[in-house]
């Protein structure tokens, strides 16, 4: 589906946040040469820029930050010095189970989510399902789904209520602590912009869907 065809702009607000989740995502992988090339020449900016043109709030993140320079090894050992490498668990996973205590229970509870939709983790990048690129690219779909049932007159309002609800009990419960933990480790200036874009982003989701959807945060109306 192409941003060209969409009607209204409540269509291409609804593709720019699908949008902006696939690109969050892909940059919390490991750094391969492609994603690379796009942060040091300044394109992985301008897409982020662009698209959040198109979303209606400002999700409040550090887009300056989001460039890198200097080798390439550097930037992957940087990587892998934060959110990898460490004695029993990284200084700064990217798991939310590992943020939010009783791990098993989230693995669980994700696990459900995303059967409920019809998705496998096994049938996805290979990253577990509390790792955030899987909670984002979960996000990713739902807002895909919503745009679509929009194009075809359905009632997007369901994709909307489960959009909400996965940001209160996964994203936005454990970002705030991700981003607070990252701050203290001297971390890459893109890291911590994505971060941060993230984190704003997950929180100003949820506050317009609550608004839009007429509950409040913790689900009740």
């Amino acid at each position: 589906m192409q941003i060209e065809a969409l009607a209204t702009a409540e269509e291409a607000a609804t593709a720019a946040r699908s949008r902006l989740y696939r690109l969050l995502a892909d940059a919390f992988g490991y750094p391969d040469s492609t994603l690379f090339a796009a942060i040091t020449s300044g394109r992985y900016r301008d897409e982020i820029e662009e698209t959040c043109h198109s979303l209606p709030y400002d999700p409040s993140g550090a887009l300056d930050g989001l460039v890198a320079s200097g080798p390439y090894v550097d930037f992957q050992a940087e990587y892998l010095r934060i959110f990898e490498v460490g004695l029993g668990v990284p200084p700064c996973p990217l798991y939310g189970g590992l943020f939010r205590g009783g791990r098993k229970a989230t693995m669980e509870e994700l696990t459900r989510f995303y059967n409920f939709f019809g998705l496998s983790v096994e049938a996805g990048k290979g990253e577990l399902p509390d790792h955030v690129a899987t909670e984002l690219e979960f996000m990713h779909f739902l807002t895909f789904r919503e745009l679509a049932a929009a194009r075809r007159n359905e009632d997007p309002a369901p994709y909307r209520r489960a959009q909400a609800d996965f940001l209160e009990r996964q994203l936005v419960s454990w970002l705030p602590a991700l981003e607070a933990r990252l701050q203290k480790l001297e971390p890459p200036p893109f890291y911590l912009a994505l971060v941060l874009l993230t984190n704003g982003f997950a929180q100003a989701e949820l506050e317009a869907l609550c608004r839009s959807n007429e509950i409040a945060v913790g689900g009740q109306r």
